[in-house]
């Protein structure tokens, strides 16, 4: 009786707890919906403020284009960062010190400093300096003769990928060292798969919510920067918003929602992923590695 009763007070001074973090969050953001909704002049039953959003080409002109540098610097980090963590976390175990100090250096690199570097290294002048020949391995100037000052897009994916790193990298590693990433190679590699069929068959669906974690990381912080944006003069969805924040704060405030509601769509798509590899996720046991797709 007495563990029924302590039972059911536990469960309801949780789900007080969760009322109030709910209610913390949800009233500052009602608030702001109704000062939107208002445009000044009380509330507005026609929504002319919501239409008037919608129907700004700049709204969706720079919201497509934050999705497409979301999607790529996304994408770009995945592909760099997953397989490169496996492999230092398989292969070479005294580097781990190495490249978890790399992910880090971004905290220590402001935005509007990388951005300054990068335009300024990628401006086809001081490409082919002596010093920028031998760190860059020769890259740097291939990269400024073959694209002369590059493609501004593709050099802001590269600078968002750099300011994602130390996000992403924590989130797979952590993924990575919940699991005896050596027996499951060692386990597949017995049965005939080689490193890429490993890698997609039997490590990645172990690790996938790291995995999915990395992405929502990466792609809400592009969805939000702005400083590097504005350096390269690419008009993105936040340098809309602080501009139409200086003329109409009706407006930036339902900007301002539209933009907590995507990036909350977000957060709950990792749900369904998670769970869709829950079960090839338990893959831990060698003899369940014919279980992630190996036969």
């Amino acid at each position: 009786m007495r563990q029924t009763v302590s039972h059911w007070r536990g469960l309801l001074a949780t789900r007080l707890a969760l009322g109030l973090v709910l209610l913390y969050l949800l009233i500052p953001l009602g608030a702001t919906l109704a000062f939107g909704l208002s445009g000044g002049h009380g509330w507005r039953g026609d929504l002319s403020a919501l239409s008037a959003v919608f129907g700004d080409p700049d709204f969706w002109l720079t919201l497509l284009t934050s999705l497409g540098l979301a999607a790529g610097t996304t994408l770009l980090v995945l592909l760099l960062l997953t397989p490169t963590a496996y492999q230092v976390r398989l292969r070479l175990p005294q580097g781990r010190g190495l490249l978890e100090t790399l992910a880090l250096l971004p905290f220590a690199v402001p935005p509007i400093v990388l951005g300054t570097g990068l335009l300024q290294e990628y401006n086809g002048t001081a490409a082919n300096s002596p010093l920028v020949v031998l760190l860059s391995l020769g890259l740097v100037p291939l990269l400024s003769n073959v694209f002369p000052l590059l493609d501004i897009p593709l050099l802001l994916v590269c600078s968002y990928v750099i300011v994602a790193l130390p996000f992403a990298y924590r989130a797979i590693d952590n993924s990575l060292r919940a699991v005896d990433v050596k027996v499951l190679t060692e386990a597949a590699a017995s049965l005939g798969a080689g490193w890429w069929q490993t890698l997609l068959q039997v490590i990645l669906p172990n690790i996938w919510p790291g995995v999915l974690t990395a992405a929502l990381l990466t792609f809400s912080t592009v969805m939000g920067e702005l400083t590097l944006a504005s350096l390269f003069n690419t008009y993105t969805f936040p340098i809309y918003l602080n501009m139409t924040g200086q003329n109409d704060p009706h407006r930036a405030a339902l900007l301002a929602v539209l933009s907590f509601l995507l990036t909350l769509f977000c957060v709950l798509g990792i749900v369904p992923g998670s769970r869709l590899h829950a079960g090839a996720g338990r893959a831990a046991l060698p003899g369940q590695i014919e279980g992630a797709g190996l036969r």
